[in-house]
């Protein structure tokens, strides 16, 4: 078993023979993500046949948060887009091997849909994180990134997050659950220009809402 970074995710195993055309499809490369001239979109067109394998990585950072919790603490704490980012998922996710895949199973994935899986596993645990891995909610006009919209949003909102996590990873039921969402969402995010799916804007919620200060977010 293996787990490979790339822009997509793929399962390979019982369902490789369907897993190729839809893979490429559903996840494209999250990096390279869809530029709108002017305007900040939500794409709804994210084929869904293969729901397993949206269920294998939503179960893989879920094993990742539970078996390896110091790891996947570690992962989260790392700045998004950074060379320690890298360096910390080349290490831990990345290498060869690992408990947290079937056996013959292998996996190819973004960093992002690893790093969202995760973060959602640990916001799934019991558990919580240290006061230290806490981050602001910043206003609208002060994001910056894309993790940091999803805080902008997450702070005020914390039930219709909570309403997109209760769906299953890659659904429908998961795109309308974002749609909904996606009016208030695209308020956070004043200037950007890009083009977002289901899973991505679901992954970016997940980590907000654990790395903000439950105390301070409005149920």
């Amino acid at each position: 078993m293996s787990i490979r970074p790339h822009g997509r995710l793929q399962v390979s195993g019982l369902r490789a023979a369907v897993a190729a055309a839809f893979l490429l499809s559903a996840f494209g490369s999250p990096a390279s993500a869809q530029i709108a001239p002017g305007r900040s979109g939500l794409s709804s067109s994210t084929p869904v046949p293969l729901i397993a394998a949206y269920r294998d990585l939503q179960l893989f950072g879920e094993c990742i948060a539970k078996s390896q919790r110091k790891v996947a603490l570690l992962l989260i704490e790392t700045t998004p887009d950074s060379k320690e980012e890298e360096k910390a998922f080349d290490k831990y996710v990345f290498g060869e091997g690992g408990s947290c895949l079937s056996a013959g199973s292998n996996m190819t994935m973004s960093l992002l849909y690893a790093r969202g899986a995760i973060a959602e596993g640990l916001l799934r645990s019991s558990e919580g994180i240290p006061d230290t891995f806490r981050l602001a909610a910043p206003a609208a006009t002060e994001t910056r990134n894309l993790h940091a919209v999803a805080r902008c949003y997450a702070a005020g909102n914390r039930q219709q997050v909570l309403s997109v996590l209760k769906t299953r990873l890659g659904t429908p039921e998961e795109v309308r659950a974002v749609a909904a969402i996606w009016p208030g969402f695209r308020t956070c995010m004043p200037g950007f220009t890009v083009r977002l799916n289901a899973p991505w804007i679901r992954f970016l919620l997940a980590e907000a809402l654990l790395r903000l200060d439950p105390t301070g977010t409005q149920s």
